[in-house]
């Protein structure tokens, strides 16, 4: 698709949003499955759905988080301008030329690389949509002027015919009737701001062709990508924060996310304070992800790459929490074996105190002295612990709160329905890390404006997990906003 035409799309969807959110409006349920599918061409790579019907229940949504930030009036007004610029009104231009969705398919041509880009609206207005395309082909001359078509109502975008062609079905089965389509939007919420999906057959074919067409080994690296039925992700606004929700079906799943859920026993290891949290089980998946890679990993680390996978034979964690200067990370390992471990880890400290011209030292618990930061390693119990913080070893397993005791934790885990047991997950706290990072930038004299902290001040928390069973899994990622 040309600039131009992306300009139509991207022009509608941001005046849409200042119109919503200036106007306060909002009210009525979300648009269902596109409809716009019923003209593509089964077989399409992917399909994006775009909810711009300024009365759903969504953009309602979204106009009461944007109340919570300072700066809502003012990025109100920047994009207005930004659109005025372009000789483009919102009320004569754009919202008559829109329909209530627009919808964007990517079909790839007969030549490696070249992709049919082709929007698709119903318009309120053929007229106005005409003449919109019409004077965004005028001020943008900058490569083919975009082309559309007419169909059933609705009208097709693109950079020329061939392409538009390329994308809508002829005849056969559309897209809306693809069992897979209908089966990744049904792991989908019903109502969303964007919605969309990629064909996994399809997904498959291109990577081997690139593969091929390279000869980089790209599908043997590829993680599970081109072993999926299909993939789907919606955007979505609820009433305390933003959430991206997706799903992976297909024997790729558990390559890319795991292949079971668990519940973290390493939460409890965790100090109260901590800003950010990661837990995981990748033992499988990691050895897979570097069998390629083996014998230059193997000469550049000193170790082998099954000792390696080996520290992550079970659940681990990384952890951050607040120290006297710099915060303290801290990696929790669960092997097989701690004693195989930590000779693991004492080959890879020496290689790297060789690269660095730091020093190694200590007995049960070693020490990696770099002048600046030192790193310590040791076992705790069934444990190897890695941290920068020089009590950090004798802080695991110790007494005190930890941090599924914190208020603010616990606070994050309901606004985002995280579920006890799940496939790993990471949390953030962004109520506390935010203004540990405005200290930091101004003790280096870099202090962030006034009306940036003020906007950071809204968001509380991050969490991104995966969780399923089987060639099914699906992902979360929620941004609490209060």
């Amino acid at each position: 698709m040309t600039v131009p035409a992306c300009r139509i799309f991207v022009a509608g969807l941001l005046t849409t949003v200042s119109l919503l959110l200036a106007a306060g409006c909002g009210g009525s349920s979300g648009a269902g499955a596109s409809s716009g599918a019923s003209l593509v061409r089964s077989d399409a790579l992917a399909f994006v759905s775009l909810d711009s019907d300024l009365g759903s229940s969504q953009w309602k949504q979204v106009n009461d988080l944007s109340h919570k930030f300072p700066g809502r009036d003012l990025a109100i007004a920047q994009l207005k301008q930004s659109l005025s610029k372009n000789g483009i009104d919102h009320d004569k231009d754009v919202k008559p030329a829109l329909g209530s969705e627009v919808d964007i398919v990517f079909v790839p041509g007969t030549t490696l690389g070249d992709f049919a880009v082709v929007g698709l609206t119903k318009p309120k207005d053929a007229g106005k949509f005409k003449d919109l395309i019409k004077k965004l082909n005028a001020t943008d001359t900058s490569g083919p002027p975009a082309v559309y078509r007419k169909v059933n109502g609705w009208y097709a975008l693109s950079d020329s015919q061939a392409h538009i062609s390329q994308a809508l079905k002829s005849g056969g089965k559309a897209l809306s009737g693809e069992p897979s389509y209908k089966d990744a939007l049904g792991k989908l919420p019903s109502s969303a701001l964007a919605k969309a999906y990629v064909n996994g057959a399809e997904l498959a074919k291109l990577i081997h062709q690139y593969s091929q067409a390279r000869g980089n080994g790209l599908a043997g690296a590829a993680s599970g990508l081109d072993k999926l039925d299909f993939a789907s992700a919606s955007l979505s606004a609820e009433s305390d924060g933003i959430r991206a929700h997706g799903a992976v079906q297909g024997s790729g799943a558990s390559a890319l996310a795991g292949s079971g859920d668990y519940r973290s026993k390493l939460l409890g290891e965790v100090p109260a304070d901590a800003l950010a949290f990661l837990t995981f089980r990748t033992a499988k998946g990691l050895g897979s992800a570097l069998r390629s890679a083996e014998a230059p990993l193997e000469y550049a680390l000193g170790i082998s790459v099954p000792d390696l996978v080996q520290l992550f034979a079970n659940e681990s964690a990384l952890y951050v929490r607040p120290g006297a200067v710099i915060p303290e990370i801290t990696l929790l390992l669960q092997p097989k074996s701690t004693t195989s471990a930590l000779a693991t880890l004492d080959k890879l400290a020496q290689r790297i105190a060789r690269a660095t011209g730091g020093t190694v030292k200590g007995g049960a618990e070693k020490t990696i002295d770099f002048g600046q930061f030192a790193v310590h390693y040791g076992a705790k119990g069934n444990k190897v612990v890695i941290t920068s913080a020089t009590n950090g070893l004798a802080q695991v397993g110790s007494s005190g709160d930890k941090l599924t005791d914190s208020a603010d934790f616990k606070e994050a885990k309901g606004a985002a329905g995280l579920p006890d047991t799940n496939g790993g997950f990471l949390y953030l706290d962004l109520k506390n890390a935010i203004p540990l990072i405005e200290g930091f930038a101004g003790v280096a004299g870099a202090n962030l404006p006034s009306n940036v902290t003020e906007n950071l001040r809204p968001l509380r928390s991050f969490l991104a997990w995966n969780a399923g069973s089987g060639n099914t899994r699906t992902f979360d990622v929620f941004l609490e906003i209060k």
